[in-house]
């Protein structure tokens, strides 16, 4: 694929991708809320996205009219440092932003398995359409939770499921244990971004042409998000 296929924007440096990024969404987000009184926000953690969420903190927004919610998280505590609630919490839900919304995804379920009808039924209404989907991209090809390989990958990625959110268990993950949004949640977006940092990636992403989803997941959110998806990278 080229970066014309990939609908991708390269940059200088990171701090102008993220700074890009975080402008696409906040306009993206206004222009909801001017539509329809109310904007949904997904994101994903990792580093990549942290100097976004600080730039976006303070952008000007009805921020009391956004629900933000999170493209995955682990299974830990909210306080754990590889929460990624923690860090949606520390980087974006502050300045201007602290006004939001949050539905976390980690619950005081004992497992994700457990806690799946819950988050079903609290992020289904803010998942028919999300108005921004913010998403990350691993240097083994997964985006979300959606590992190659797991166990249960097929039936996370089905267009034809009913539920937004599924639990995950990833032994190849350092933390296996997860919850995640479904492929359908994902390529129904209005609008999504793939923010992508480093030369390996960039690679990965120019050489997915003839990719399986099934072994690099995020090509069955490329595709299915189409031109609804902008991709972002800097070296």
């Amino acid at each position: 694929m080229s970066a014309a296929a990939l609908h991708l924007t390269a940059f200088p440096s990171r701090e102008e991708a993220s700074e890009a990024a975080a402008h696409l969404a906040a306009d993206t987000l206004g222009a909801e809320i001017s539509r329809t009184g109310g904007a949904s926000l997904m994101v994903s953690g990792g580093s990549s996205p942290a100097r976004m969420f600080e730039v976006l903190s303070s952008e000007t927004l009805d921020w009391d009219k956004v629900t933000v919610g999170l493209v995955d998280d682990r299974w830990v505590a909210p306080d754990h440092p590889e929460s990624n609630e923690r860090l949606v919490r520390t980087l974006l839900l502050k300045n201007a932003a602290e006004r939001a919304a949050f539905l976390p995804m980690k619950t005081g379920h004992a497992s994700p398995s457990e806690a799946v009808a819950d988050r079903n039924a609290a992020y289904a209404p803010h998942c028919a359409s999300i108005s921004f989907l913010l998403l990350g991209m691993g240097t083994d090809g997964h985006t979300a939770s959606w590992f190659p390989r797991a166990a249960n990958l097929a039936a996370i990625l089905s267009p034809d499921g009913a539920e937004c959110v599924a639990a995950v268990d990833a032994p190849m993950a350092a933390i296996p244990q997860r919850m995640t949004l479904t492929g359908l949640a994902v390529i129904h977006a209005n609008r999504a971004l793939l923010l992508v940092f480093g030369a390996e990636k960039r690679c990965i992403l120019e050489n997915m042409a003839e990719a399986d989803p099934m072994n690099c997941p995020v090509r069955f959110a490329i595709d299915g998000l189409g031109d609804r998806l902008s991709i972002f990278w800097a070296p």
